[in-house]
């Protein structure tokens, strides 16, 4: 019974072992793969340069003054770049709403000359643009709120910008090498849908066969340890 039992913990261990060689192989050539790249490189920040605008720049009205234009109780107020050009943004109980920063004045909107001119001044590649689109669907490669302006270029990197529609700032900047990454990270953490679905059947697979090759073990180890003193005593008689 013990040969029969031991024999078959043997094939249960060595098929455990084989089926979580599948996903050990993976998770150690993605971990290495995502070693071997900076990640500012890998989020494309070497590609992108955004002018940033102080509070204490000479040519802006105070923030104080700016706040006092709002009507209603104010939530926040901050400074941003709106297509290469100082804003204020507030922000309350009645909405949002933007003032240039130079002026005071209400902001007339970002139109698509805007999103092409914060595109080719920001960005610091070898490329030119090639598509601009409005999109109300998110690709694979964007997780950030809808609507938003993709820029692409024609670079060797395939370079995209996501540009926010109403204030004109760049909400990520992705390139095929982030493409790659994002897959190899989906390999690691065992999600390749990236839908974070902890129920798939390879992940069930994985885990059930982590335990089978865990219990297999420690049987195979149990029954080596209670071997071992029989096969002595029976060599002392000898």
């Amino acid at each position: 019974m013990r040969r029969v039992l031991n024999k078959y913990l043997t094939r249960a261990h060595k098929w455990a072992g084989l089926v979580l060689a599948f996903q050990i192989l993976p998770w150690f050539g993605s971990g290495f793969f995502m070693t071997l790249f900076p990640i500012d490189e890998v989020r494309g920040r070497h590609l992108v340069d955004q002018q940033v605008f102080s509070l204490t720049d000479e040519d802006l009205i105070p923030i104080e003054i700016a706040m006092t234009a709002y009507e209603g109780p104010l939530t926040g107020a901050r400074l941003a770049n709106i297509a290469g050009r100082p804003a204020y943004i507030l922000l309350g109980g009645n909405g949002t709403i933007m003032l240039d920063a130079r002026t005071g004045e209400g902001w007339d909107g970002v139109g698509e000359t805007d999103i092409r001119q914060v595109a080719v001044s920001s960005y610091k590649g070898e490329g030119v643009i090639s598509t601009m689109t409005k999109l109300d669907v998110k690709p694979k490669d964007y997780a950030g709120p809808l609507l938003v302006w993709q820029v692409r270029f024609d670079d060797k990197a395939r370079t995209r910008l996501y540009i926010d529609p109403d204030t004109a700032a760049i909400r990520s900047t992705r390139t095929r090498l982030w493409r790659v990454f994002d897959l190899a990270w989906k390999f690691h953490i065992m999600d390749v849908t990236g839908e974070d679905n902890f129920n798939s059947w390879w992940l069930r697979l994985a885990s059930g066969a982590a335990l089978l090759f865990a219990l297999s073990g420690v049987g195979l180890l149990w029954f080596r340890l209670l071997g071992r003193p029989r096969r002595r005593r029976a060599l002392a008689k000898i």
